[in-house]
């Protein structure tokens, strides 16, 4: 064994490696508030659904009744009830005795949440290879952090480190996996396996097809010509799918059920149309053009190693032909990593006719761990530990490169424009105003002053959508609109002349005219008139 072995395999060394990348990963963190861009994205609208929740959650408690702030909520189609959303508000109610800020949850979401990817990944990788997850955990974790913190300081892959993005599918799938795989096991293992489907299929419904996808094509690749020798073989390997069946058959069941409650209302619901009648879309030449855009992207590029991958797996094979764990986890990766994505952008096309360059990354985060899986079994042992030290060295010195040309470290989210909103608010006593999707939520969220917008569509019509017809019902009159997602000739032709607009970085504000209040009035009306018609025709009254 060299020196540099000796000295890489020693404990202190290796939990020294862990504490320099989890704190490149922490300083990483305090960039997010100094990248306007970057910023943006972390705290956009979609990010801040449950900021949003919670914050009406808080109203009806002090109003006698907490679940009278879910009443009239518009919801994504999934629910994120677990981990997401009981993650978030469990760090929420730890927030407010200490009085820490949503910047501060939000940053501890994401260090809980990278974490967790982590850790439930390592628990498919012991399934497999128990003795290498021992030897290599440490090394393997310290990259993760390494990487974690390049992609925040890069911008990239964001979703995967917010709630409500579909990667508590991603933290749920390996465990479940593992579960699955397990050789023996009893009736409190299967119980816990019929659960944890449940719960996740519950959550949400973009597990069922990511969990059955990998699963069975590994199941048929590897047991096929085993099962046609041996047929008798067959019944109990379908006695194993019976826990999988009842839990992926009663979560959506129970979706089905819930989604159509009269509390909250789901604009868009998952298992309500057949998407096979529309596979003839992938004979459309727009489906096969608009690939080489994907491939041209970053999530192309990642795509690009995957395969680069596959090649090198097959090509190692007869290199490794009595490590069969280490070829079977292989393989998984592939399935997980390679055609799972794939596939999810079939089904995104084939039923929202959505072109896979216009994926959201959320629906692809899959590619990110099950690359990461593969590659920590291609490169292992003497080789794991000299890169960890470089990617280590690489981050560190990024990091610093990062910090020398940018602006300094900082936690709270005060962009320019909110400020220069908040200061017009402060001079001329504003309380409610109304703009677009991505504009509203930042300002009821990190307004210094209390200003709260109601989400609208240019035409001024409500948007339905991650927010609650609640906000619509209040008394209080406009006093602005953000103009960068609403139509000022619109707005002029509805509350009529007199206003006027004010100038804020990246934003024009219309101020309505003090003559315009009757116009105004008549508009809340209008909106609380078409919100009761629509409640009493849905049966929601």
């Amino acid at each position: 064994m060299s020196l540099m072995d000796q000295l890489l395999d020693r404990k202190e060394i290796k939990l020294s490696l862990l504490l320099i990348s989890f704190s490149i990963f922490l300083i990483s963190l305090g960039s997010i508030s100094g990248s306007e861009s970057t910023a943006r994205s972390f705290y956009s609208t979609d990010s801040l659904f449950f900021a949003n929740v919670f914050s009406e959650l808080i109203k009806g408690y002090e109003e006698g009744n907490v679940f009278y702030g879910l009443r009239d909520w518009t919801w994504t189609p999934a629910f994120y009830l677990f981990p997401d959303l009981l993650l978030y508000f469990l760090l929420r109610l730890l927030a407010i005795p200490i009085n820490a800020s949503i910047e501060i949850v939000h940053l501890g979401y994401t260090i809980l949440q990278w974490t967790f990817l982590f850790l439930s990944w390592n628990i498919l990788f012991k399934r497999f290879l128990p003795k290498e997850s021992n030897i290599s955990f440490l090394y393997r974790i310290s990259i993760w952090f390494v990487l974690g913190g390049l992609f925040i300081l890069q911008s990239r892959f964001l979703p995967l480190f917010l709630p409500g993005f579909h990667t508590g599918t991603w933290c749920l799938l390996p465990i479940s996996w593992a579960l699955f795989f397990t050789l023996k096991k009893n009736k409190a293992y299967y119980a816990l396996e019929f659960l944890l489907i449940f719960i996740a299929v519950l959550s949400d419904p973009l597990f069922l097809p990511s969990f059955l996808i990998p699963v069975l094509l590994y199941e048929l690749f590897t047991k096929s010509s085993r099962i046609v020798k041996e047929p008798k073989l067959l019944i109990p390997d379908l006695m194993k799918w019976i826990p999988i069946v009842l839990g992926l058959f009663l979560g959506v069941k129970t979706y089905s059920l819930l989604v159509k409650n009269n509390t909250v209302f789901f604009p868009y619901r998952y298992f309500e149309k057949s998407i096979f009648g529309n596979f003839k879309l992938i004979l459309d030449p727009s489906f096969w053009n608009s690939l080489s855009i994907l491939f041209s992207s970053i999530t192309g590029i990642l795509w690009i190693l995957s395969f680069g991958s596959v090649v090198l797996f097959f090509g190692l094979r007869k290199f490794r032909k009595d490590d069969e764990q280490s070829l079977n986890l292989d393989l998984f990766y592939l399935f997980s990593g390679v055609i799972l994505p794939f596939f999810l952008i079939l089904i995104a096309y084939v039923s929202e006719d959505t072109l896979p360059e216009k994926v959201p990354f959320r629906y692809l985060g899959i590619l990110v761990p099950s690359l990461f899986g593969l590659l920590c079994i291609l490169i292992k042992g003497r080789t794991l530990k000299i890169i960890t030290f470089f990617i280590i060295i690489y981050g560190g010195s990024y990091l610093t490169s990062y910090i020398i040309q940018n602006k300094p470290l900082k936690i709270e989210y005060y962009p320019d424009w909110i400020s220069c909103l908040d200061d017009l608010g402060r001079k001329n006593h504003w309380q409610r105003g109304m703009g677009g999707f991505w504009t509203s939520a930042p300002v009821r969220n990190f307004s210094k002053i209390g200003l709260v917008s109601d989400y609208y569509e240019p035409d001024l019509n409500i948007r339905p959508w991650q927010n609650t017809f609640r906000w619509y019902q209040l008394d209080r009159n406009y006093s602005f609109a953000i103009l960068n997602e609403l139509d000022e000739d619109v707005l002029s032709k509805t509350f009529g002349p007199g206003a006027h607009k004010e100038e804020c970085p990246g934003a024009k504000i219309y101020v309505f005219s003090t003559k315009n209040v009757k116009e105004i009035e008549n508009f809340i009306l209008l909106k609380k008139a078409d919100i009761n018609s629509w409640k009493k025709n849905t049966g929601r009254e």
